[in-house]
């Protein structure tokens, strides 16, 4: 874990886990903030890392997006380590639940029909199981009649659909405000107490 991190939120102080699964649609600049903000806020994130979210951090952010989260985070895994802990839901049971951030929409295919073929699907399947919040935060536009039908899906099994749509009247100033609007709404829909973004007031 990063040391800077770990002394702001005190080690072996945390909150409990969140589970975060980071796919390769654009937008990975969201789930590196997520991860991130959770150590900040005092929780202990369990990432898991698809293929093509490598890519995209490649092309995106010019780094290397496994060696970035294992800087951040303690518990790292790639999406083909299917006998990792998050695979059963008995290891879940303590956990406050799970944001795929960016999802991508072979990710919410997968979960709406209920095909674990890798960590961050099955892991999400096992997150619906246990009546546990999951957000899928949506990184694709348009949506057609087949992605809203999955989304829908996903849904009524007691999922959270949050599309990566930003408001303006937090008047942003920088990527960044940007960046943790969509990342605060996420918080929001696990529950988390945060102050990352201005929320609405008159």
């Amino acid at each position: 874990m990063d040391e800077r991190l770990a002394k702001e939120t005190g080690t072996g102080k945390t909150k409990g886990k969140v589970v975060v699964g980071i796919t390769g649609a654009s937008g990975v600049i969201y789930g590196i903030s997520m991860v991130k903000t959770l150590v900040s806020l005092g929780f202990d994130p369990v990432v898991i890392v698809s293929r093509g979210a490598l890519k995209v951090a490649k092309a995106e952010q010019g780094e290397d997006l496994h060696s970035r989260v294992k800087e951040i985070a303690k518990e790292v895994y790639l999406e083909n380590e299917m006998d990792a802990s998050p695979s059963s839901s008995s290891a879940l049971v303590k956990t406050k639940g799970m944001a795929i951030i960016p999802c991508s929409i072979r990710t919410l295919a997968q979960i709406a029909s209920g095909i674990s073929s890798n960590l961050i699907s099955r892991t999400a399947i096992n997150i619906l199981r246990l009546r546990k919040r999951l957000v899928l935060v949506v990184r694709e536009t348009p949506l057609g009649t087949i992605e809203l039908e999955n989304a829908l899906k996903v849904s009524y099994a007691g999922g959270v659909i949050l599309p990566a749509s930003p408001g303006f009247y937090i008047r942003p100033r920088s990527i960044e405000d940007i960046v943790n609007f969509v990342v605060g709404k996420t918080l929001d829909a696990l529950e988390i107490e945060h102050d990352i973004y201005r929320r609405w007031s008159r």
